[in-house]
């Protein structure tokens, strides 16, 4: 039979033996489990990272079609309503970015699509007077070619009609078509002057909507450099943003001191 001490022996070892493989595993367990929770937090990170930059992108090709719209504003070979189909942006863009973005980064982008909003109403204003100098232009021209027209008409018919042997009857029509024809180039010298004037502006019109149009791109660039800063954070894409910053105002400066010799020089 055993000694009872030995026995007694044995068993406590075995109870601790228990006890800390009860401690390794639990240990274990909780180690397992707090990596698996890294691992899934790692993992959500990531894809909310992916997500952003997606969106990111997608804005970013959203709001070239605002740059693009205020630019074309001032081309008259494109009508109003081909204006609105140059943007082309899908408008679901802007949801996506209130979906997924930070705060800071949605009110940047909300300032600059209210910047962008207003000033396409006022360039719009100034486009609409435009079509309506180059209608009126267009007006004078025409009826300016259809007297000329018909004066040369006149002209061949008096003509005719005024041989040495033409009848008495044909010498009074003569002199009607010859009051006719003083009266046309009377309302022609009129429509000459309307034209000129008209011409006149619409090419200054023209030239105030195109350089409203390149200022408010200046203006616009700014509201956006904003915007990258705030989706460069968002994105963990560190860069001096002040520096930036001061170089975007910079430029947007230069090119608008440079348009504005541009246009004093069309003036002059």
């Amino acid at each position: 039979m055993s000694d009872p001490t030995t026995a007694s022996v044995w068993i406590t070892a075995a109870a601790s033996g228990l006890v800390g493989a009860a401690i390794g595993g639990a240990i274990t367990c909780l180690t397992v489990r707090q990596q698996l929770r890294h691992a899934a937090s790692e993992a959500r990170i990531a894809r909310d990272h992916a997500l952003k930059r997606e969106v990111c992108f997608e804005t970013a090709e959203a709001v070239a079609g605002w740059v693009r719209l205020l630019s074309n504003i001032s081309r008259v070979d494109l009508t109003v309503q081909q204006l609105s189909e140059t943007q082309g942006a899908n408008p679901g863009w802007s949801y996506k970015v209130h979906a997924v973005g930070d705060l800071d980064t949605i009110k940047a982008l909300d300032r600059a699509g209210e910047f962008v909003f207003s000033r396409v109403l006022d360039l719009m204003v100034k486009r609409m007077h435009l079509d309506t100098l180059r209608s009126a232009t267009a007006t004078a021209s025409e009826r300016a070619t259809q007297l000329f027209t018909y004066a040369q008409q006149v002209v061949a018919a008096i003509q005719a009609i005024s041989a040495a042997d033409a009848a008495p009857e044909a010498r009074a029509v003569a002199q009607q078509l010859t009051q006719d024809l003083r009266d046309m180039q009377a309302e022609h010298a009129e429509l000459a002057a309307r034209w000129h004037q008209a011409s006149e502006d619409e090419s200054r019109a023209h030239r105030e909507l195109f350089l409203a149009s390149m200022k408010a791109i200046s203006e616009h660039q700014r509201y956006l450099s904003d915007v990258v800063v705030n989706v460069r954070r968002e994105l963990d894409l560190p860069f001096d943003a002040e520096d930036y910053l001061a170089h975007i105002a910079q430029t947007s400066d230069r090119a608008l001191e440079e348009l504005q010799k541009m246009m004093d020089q069309l003036d002059s």
